[in-house]
């Protein structure tokens, strides 16, 4: 069955909203979006958070890695997210390294919220950035934390692998949470651990739990929108379902009209505006030409009849009086 294309009627998203389904409330749905159509059609999809992360560097920016994403790039890249969202929560990823002190912290949430417009902003970082999350709620900023896979763990092992496979890591991926929770997040995001170690942080903690990989017992689910639809090749997680194979079509649509223009297939008559005959009459008496009505046509796409120009009498006389008057001016111009 195909999933209905209707928009949905729905209040505006909240933090509060979200942290209430903890309560046995409807799962939470988050996937990413860089730019206003995507945006928008997460938003009339009923998606809860739509999230401005930092993979945007990869799979938007064509980058190798996600570090060298930059605010300003963050920015301009949250205002076209936003400017498509009616009631989904803007979540929006704080850069690599833009928030290593409190002070720094704070300038970079300032800029994202104010010039960018988000609504909540994701740290990642367990008990080590735990006291920047509780500085910015203490400031009134909605923050989402982030433990597990995060771009710290990736950096420093120079690659991204699962977290959380043996006894010492999780239980260093519990306390994370566990602080992250206490320091005032509303809701904490999973990345890239078992799924019974996220099951017992979604157990143990009183907020949301949403899972990027991380299994089924999460409050909620996440994903790369270009890795669910296909749309990024170059590496596609094992988490990660193909809802649709948007590069294959979009490749497919291209290599078509690129056929097609070739094939002079596009654009058909449907496809241009037209003039009338008369009008064109004027045109060329204007120029003191006189056209007898003789066109001729070649076959186009779909039967339909595609106007050579050049077989056109009243495109070719009134081209051919342009061009007398461009070489007389020029001629003219040259002999001064």
């Amino acid at each position: 069955m195909m999933a209905s294309e209707t928009k949905l009627k729905r209040k505006k998203v909240t933090p509060q909203e979200i942290r209430s389904r903890k309560c046995g409330g409807e799962k939470i749905t988050l996937v990413t979006a860089y730019d206003y159509p995507f945006s928008k059609w997460a938003d009339e999809s009923g998606i809860d958070f739509i999230f401005v992360s930092d993979a945007l560097s990869t799979v938007g920016l064509g980058r190798d890695n996600v570090y060298t994403v930059s605010i300003e790039e963050m920015v301009y890249h949250t205002k076209a997210v936003k400017r498509g969202i009616n009631d989904s929560l803007l979540l929006v990823a704080m850069p690599f390294l833009s928030y290593s002190s409190k002070e720094s912290a704070l300038a970079s949430a300032k800029v994202l919220i104010k010039e960018g417009g988000a609504a909540a902003l994701e740290i990642e970082g367990g008990k080590e950035t735990s006291v920047i999350i509780k500085a910015l709620v203490n400031e009134g900023i909605p923050v989402v934390g982030h433990v597990g896979l995060t771009k710290k763990t990736a950096f420093s092992a120079g690659e991204y692998r699962i977290q959380g496979k043996n006894a010492e890591d999780i239980e260093r991926i519990i306390n994370d949470a566990i602080a992250v929770a206490a320091a005032g997040a509303f809701a904490i995001i999973l990345e890239c651990i078992p799924d019974r170690v996220a099951g017992i942080i979604s157990e143990a903690i009183d907020i949301p739990t949403i899972s990027f990989g991380a299994g089924p017992y999460c409050d909620g689910q996440a994903l790369v929108t270009q890795d669910m639809l296909g749309m990024f090749d170059e590496f596609c997680p094992k988490f990660v379902r193909r809802y649709a194979e948007v590069g294959s079509l979009v490749r497919e649509s291209f290599t078509l009209y690129r056929e097609e223009v070739t094939g002079l297939a596009f654009p058909a008559q449907k496809h241009s505006i037209n003039i009338s005959d008369s009008e064109l009459s004027i045109v060329a008496e204007a120029m003191g030409e006189s056209i007898k009505p003789a066109t001729k046509g070649k076959k186009g796409g779909n039967g339909t009849k595609q106007k050579d120009c050049d077989e056109d009498a009243y495109v070719k006389v009134i081209a051919n009086a342009i061009r007398r008057r461009l070489e007389t001016e020029k001629g003219e111009h040259l002999s001064i």
